[in-house]
């Protein structure tokens, strides 16, 4: 099955990094209270903006990041170590779990409200890793809801690994898959920044954006960031976004889905700020 759109919503949309390392540095209950906070504005927003896509595609799988209250949760309990176990790290699980179930719910609430018929699909039930890299995938479920006219959503995970017991499958890796799996007409990822800049937008006002990268320039492009990217969240996901070049795509973009209308924007091939993987 062809699909219309392929979109990330990165984690960096709706919630703030910043305030996730505060609170693992410090672990003061305020500084955690104010990280595992996410964005209702942003996600509202978002979600006017996917709706406005929705409204002329007819096909599409959204991807949303776990955020700062996924990121903490798995940080805080080492469940990205694997499987110790030990119950007190399953309980962990369990309250990675219920803080990420109500960024999806919250995430959802805002869907309908925009009228778009969206159904949530859990990458736990659907994949299987080793070593943190999907070596299983059953995605029947998924086309049969997209056949039926629904939206798929789907967010980062736990799910089974050989080697590990249980380990983090990241958005980015799910959507990689599914881009092989449901060939998208265009592939989008949703960040806070308006793509890739020549040095860190957020420190430098006068970083500029970077609007095409090739195939034969990505690699130095990773190279570059590598140092001033402490997450390693940008690195990982440009890693992705080489290997979906080396299987093909093209016309991957990578946009600042906070802007209002810039997803249809880009849908309309209109000049926006984002930059163009070819």
């Amino acid at each position: 099955m062809e699909i219309d759109l392929l979109l990330k919503v990165g984690g960096s949309c709706i919630s703030n990094k910043v305030l996730l390392y505060k609170a693992l540095k410090t672990k003061s209950p305020e500084d955690i209270k104010a990280a595992l906070n996410i964005s209702l504005e942003r996600i509202d927003q978002i979600a006017a903006e996917i709706g406005d896509a929705f409204s002329v595609l007819s096909k599409m799988i959204i991807l949303t990041g776990v955020g700062s209250p996924g990121h903490f949760t798995v940080l805080k309990h080492g469940l990205h170590k694997g499987n110790s176990g030990e119950l007190e790290q399953h309980l962990g699980l369990l309250d990675a779990q219920i803080a990420v179930n109500r960024l999806r719910q919250t995430i959802l609430e805002s869907f309908l409200k925009y009228r778009i018929p969206a159904f949530q699909a859990y990458a736990s039930s659907m994949y299987e890793s080793d070593k943190m890299r999907i070596i299983r995938a059953n995605t029947e479920n998924i086309e049969k809801f997209l056949a039926s006219g629904l939206v798929p959503v789907i967010s980062g995970d736990m799910v089974p690994d050989v080697t590990m017991g249980y380990s983090v499958l990241s958005g980015d890796q799910i959507l990689a898959n599914l881009a092989k799996k449901f060939s998208p007409k265009r592939i989008v990822y949703g960040s806070d920044v308006d793509g890739i800049f020549d040095s860190d937008p957020k420190l430098n006002p006068n970083s500029q954006l970077i609007p095409e990268i090739s195939r034969n320039e990505i690699d130095s492009i990773i190279e570059e960031i590598s140092g001033e990217d402490a997450s390693g969240q940008m690195r990982g996901k440009l890693t992705e976004i080489k290997s979906l070049l080396n299987d093909g795509f093209k016309d991957i973009i990578l946009l600042n889905l906070t802007k209002r209308g810039i997803l249809l924007q880009v849908l309309n091939k209109k000049d926006a700020p984002y930059t163009r993987f070819y």
